[in-house]
């Protein structure tokens, strides 16, 4: 089928769906409901962004009374100029803008009865609408927070500190703040630096953000400062160290809500709400990232190299340790965005909540923490290399509504046991609604993914590779087990563990996934309501039934390009080719690389689709059919 047969497809498809939601609207409200209750759906109050920044999360929420799948759709309905989706078929997404204005995005939620739709405003502002700072650590002179004057110190302990913070909360008080910190030296295309700590100590209370900003801007003369708008790679470097008899040790961000640090940083930090953290980096002794609250994003950073103080890059926790189990403050709405982890000591991304255990030092009775977690296009290589336990992700308890999406962990390191790509405690009661897709995990000490405690999660299109143990594994720690998850279409290779192990797990669905070369193809212990079909197994199967449209084979070759070199693509002639369910009821039509699906005359096995087209952009005529 050639593309424009395949998109004239889909526009049907799209059409026939819109028209039912029509008809169901002139249909009487007990018929309806007869059917089943429609989804609910809401995205939330209006958001504004700023620029240089020019990525702004959406995140939507849809459940369904009869648990039915869903089929998710972002579109735009009005604003002045096109922009760019990361998953528009997801209820996180990236939205990327050119243009400032006014935004308006529908979210449109099928159940396949029921169309729901929903909508929010996106004010995009110009970044001259922010009152701006400046710092400069090679500035000449004796600097005022102004272009023409910035900041020559802005660590913590410097003579102007407490002056600065008091400039930077008044301005809030009444407007968006930006911090430009150079991201160059002048006279060299080299990054600036500044050894100590950048220590955040917002007390403004206000919905105005605060954006410190080390890429978007440098000075060009340090004696007679003009700062120009930069499109570089460098950005400027925070050298953590160990300096102002700190018990504890950061060099960007700030203490999370313990009294204890708190009170060590004169009463300053805990969750602070509408932080944007964008283009730094980080290294050192003790060149970690920490940071808590709503509304924040940490995006742009560079954070390598780190010898010593614990994980590099820190979400605080909700509630501090057993048996104080002071409640610290959940946070929502929190992204993690185009980072760079390398070489560093722990976890590459550690996001705390709690632990399902007391002996762990959890607080089982505080429930659920923080919700709302966008983790998005992220690289992390070797998680662990300098010392203690290396995984690249690492998703503490309690944690709701995370998307884990694009991601690659690479050698994530655990002498001890350990070293997953992905760990996810999940919650304790609830739904995770965990979505882990599109991601690229390889070469750890540990699992590819190690999911405990999941209650609705979704893995899907992820290719796991040459881990020491299981590719995709679902476990229980104490007695917090699995249920109602679906795992489909993954490449899965080379693992020592074997590919997928299924583990403490009551209802998972396994379809169209391509696991070969593995091990074993997996084993399953503890678990029941497996369903299972539609995959390929090579050279052996998992231990649990398989439907009777999977392929069990020996031989591993002829499969994808070259998986010796990490290439998974499918090859001409792929058994996997064709050989899949079609799966679009579940909420996604696309493979790894945003290849439409399917290409020819069925779906393909496997996170790859053979094939070039990518998938039409849904009309924006039929937008407004529905109802909110």
């Amino acid at each position: 089928m050639n593309p424009y047969n395949r998109a004239f497809n889909s526009m049907r498809t799209w059409l026939a769906v819109h028209s039912l939601s029509l008809l169901l609207l002139s249909v009487p409200v007990e018929s309806v409901l007869a059917a089943g209750s429609p989804p609910v759906v809401d995205t939330g109050a209006s958001k504004v962004l700023a620029f240089p920044a020019k990525d702004l999360t959406l995140f939507g929420h849809a459940t369904d009374p009869e648990n039915d799948p869903l089929r998710v759709t972002w579109s735009m309905l009005s604003g002045p100029a096109s922009v760019k989706f990361s998953a528009p078929w997801a209820l996180a997404t990236t939205v990327t803008f050119a243009t400032t204005g006014t935004y308006v995005f529908q979210l449109a939620v099928s159940d396949g009865t029921s169309n729901v739709t929903t909508s929010v405003t996106v004010t995009v502002n110009p970044a001259s609408s922010q009152t701006a700072f400046y710092v400069d650590p090679t500035f000449t002179g004796t600097g005022n927070g102004t272009a023409v004057s910035p900041w020559k110190s802005f660590e913590d302990g410097n003579p102007n500190q407490t002056a600065q913070w008091n400039a930077i909360n008044s301005a809030l008080a009444t407007n968006d703040v930006i911090i430009y910190f150079t991201a160059r030296k002048a006279g060299s295309d080299t990054a600036e630096e500044i050894v100590g700590t950048v220590n955040v100590k917002r007390t403004d209370k206000s919905s105005h953000r605060l954006t410190l900003d080390g890429m978007s801007k440098y000075n060009t003369n340090d004696a007679s400062p003009s700062w120009s708008d930069y499109t570089g790679t460098s950005k400027m470097r925070i050298r953590g160290n160990r300096t102002n008899g700190s018990p504890i040790y950061f060099s960007l961000g700030w203490y999370d809500g313990d009294p204890f640090f708190q009170q060590w940083n004169g009463g300053q930090g805990g969750k602070l709400d509408y932080v944007t953290v964008r283009g730094f980096e980080v290294t050192g002794i003790a060149g970690r990232i920490t940071w808590g609250g709503s509304y924040s994003v940490l995006e742009y950073i560079w954070s390598h190299d780190v010898t010593d103080e614990g994980a590099p890059v820190q979400l605080a926790a909700a509630v501090n340790d057993f048996p104080n189990c002071v409640d610290m403050g959940k946070s929502r709405d929190i992204t993690i965005r185009n980072i760079l982890v390398e070489r560093v000591i722990g976890e590459g991304l550690y996001i705390a909540g709690t632990y399902l255990l007391t002996r762990y030092g959890g607080c089982p009775s505080y429930g659920n923490t923080h919700s709302d977690i966008l983790i998005e296009g992220n690289t992390i290589r070797y998680a662990g290399a300098n010392g203690d336990e290396g995984d690249g992700i690492d998703l503490k308890a309690g944690l709701m509504n995370v998307t884990v999406r694009n991601n690659v962990v690479e050698n994530p390191y655990s002498p001890g046991g350990g070293g997953h790509a992905l760990v996810a405690e999940g919650v304790f009661s609830g739904k995770t609604n965990y979505l882990i897709e599109g991601n690229r995990f390889s070469g750890g000490t540990g699992s590819g993914m190690m999911l405990i405690g999941q209650d609705g999660t979704v893995v899907r299109n992820n290719v796991v590779y040459n881990m020491a143990s299981a590719g995709i594994r679902s476990d229980a720690d104490g007695g917090f087990g699995c249920r109602n998850m679906e795992i489909y279409n993954n490449t899965v290779y080379g693992n020592q563990g074997g590919g997928i192990s299924i583990n403490a797990t009551n209802g998972i669905k396994v379809s169209n996934n391509l696991v070969f070369g593995n091990s074993s193809g997996g084993n399953s212990s503890g678990s029941s309501n497996i369903s299972s079909d539609y995959n390929f197994w090579a050279p052996s199967k998992a231990s649990w039934s398989e439907g009777a449209h999977s392929i069990i084979q020996t031989n591993t070759s002829g499969i994808t390009k070259s998986p010796a070199s990490g290439d998974f693509h499918l090859v001409s002639g792929s058994p996997a080719v064709d050989k899949g369910a079609n799966l679009s009821a579940t909420g996604f039509e696309t493979a790894l690389d945003g290849i439409f699906r399917p290409q020819q005359a069925a779906w393909d096995i496997g996170a790859y689709e053979l094939g070039t087209s990518l998938p039409p952009s849904p009309p924006t005529s039929l937008q407004l059919v529905g109802g909110e």
